[in-house]
């Protein structure tokens, strides 16, 4: 589906222009660029069938069919034309005074950098089985107005179990409830709205302690909710 901001232009005439100046291009810079003979050869037929078809679109005489023809044509058009870009319009080999020729834009190599996360997650935390609980995320109260989409991006939910009281932890578990994030042995990633968490078998009456953060999908990372527990059915 052809996009607003696409490259390729929306108007049919002007995919068709784009494909001849590509042609002319292509045929002039297929050393250099490292094309195959077979890419233009593929292209010079489609060309030709878009041509022919839309020159029919403008008739008195056009009909259902012809419009459906147009479609598959100028489909099958855009699509290589597609290939072409993706496979063989990179910098390198193309310099930025390549791109205006191709009827392109210069990319912009300046990576916009993400923020930081502000809001802060927690999670609601239901019931769901024998050693299962099910987190459902949501902002924490206070923190909606900080929401961004730009940078809320994905969470990373530390959780930890706590045996009863007078039962020594095993393996990772915790020896006390935690007063540092960090002290949460286990790690997920999630950009779920909800997970279900599927404790060790016997974990039931253990008490699970949970802390989430956001994190921009890069290397930014929110402030952690305050540190919440249940106790695992």
């Amino acid at each position: 589906m052809t996009m607003v901001k696409d490259w390729l232009p929306h108007a049919r005439v002007g995919q068709l222009n784009m494909a001849k100046v590509w042609l002319t291009v292509l045929n002039a810079k297929k050393s250099a660029w490292g094309i195959p003979q077979t890419v233009i050869d593929d292209l010079q037929p489609l060309i030709l069938a878009a041509d022919t078809v839309l020159a029919q679109l403008t008739s008195p005489d056009r009909t259902s069919v012809i419009t459906a023809e147009a479609n598959r044509i100028f489909g099958d058009l855009a699509a290589y034309l597609r290939f072409i870009k993706d496979r063989y319009f990179k910098t390198p080999p193309l310099i930025a005074e390549d791109y205006p020729s191709l009827l392109l834009s210069i990319p912009d190599a300046t990576r916009t950098p993400r923020g930081d996360p502000r809001a802060q997650v927690t999670a609601e935390i239901r019931r769901s089985g024998t050693d299962m609980l099910i987190l459902a995320y949501k902002y924490a109260e206070g923190t909606e107005h900080l929401a961004d989409a730009h940078t809320d991006v994905s969470k990373q939910l530390r959780w930890g179990l706590l045996p009863p009281p007078g039962i020594a932890p095993a393996g990772a578990e915790l020896a006390g409830p935690p007063g540092d994030p960090l002290a949460l042995p286990q790690v997920i990633d999630t950009r779920r709205r909800t997970d279900l968490i599927n404790f060790p078998v016997g974990s039931s009456g253990k008490t699970a302690w949970f802390c989430i953060r956001l994190h921009n999908g890069k290397s930014g990372y929110g402030p952690w909710c305050p540190l919440f527990s249940a106790v695992v059915p």
